[in-house]
């Protein structure tokens, strides 16, 4: 008995660090909205501060790519599963990803969600679209 005492507070201390962490980090992500509105650079913390920052970095190296939206999608659907699409598409490094694992069906998931990114994207009058 004395010890279900003892450990009642504790579980609902456990359930109010919960409820403050949860709250802290609704905070933070207010905090970082409102500073990507200001054109700050967001603040991320502990083990995913380097790699968000490597990610945001990689990000903005990666240029945008201006392709006919018909030859890709044909290419996508004829040799979508070897990453033609993405050789076409100038992404060299993800056409070779997709090659070299042509033979495990998941370049095959990876073009499915490919044609559900390009598809509702509309082309311009003469037939390009940016990706």
């Amino acid at each position: 008995m004395a010890d279900q005492r003892n450990t009642a507070p504790v579980m609902d201390d456990l359930k109010g660090d919960a409820l403050e962490a949860k709250q802290l980090m609704e905070l933070d992500y207010e905090k970082q909205a409102a500073q990507a509105a200001a054109g700050q650079e967001e603040n991320t913390y502990g083990l995913w501060g380097p790699i968000w920052k490597f990610l945001k970095w990689k990000e903005s190296l990666k240029g945008k790519h201006r392709f006919k939206k018909k030859v890709y999608l044909w290419l996508m659907l004829f040799t979508g599963f070897a990453g033609g699409h993405r050789y076409y598409q100038g992404r060299w490094g993800l056409g070779l990803i997709y090659t070299a694992f042509c033979w495990t069906g998941i370049p095959l998931a990876l073009c499915i969600t490919d044609f559900m990114e390009v598809m509702p994207i509309k082309a311009d009058e003469e037939g390009y679209v940016v990706l």
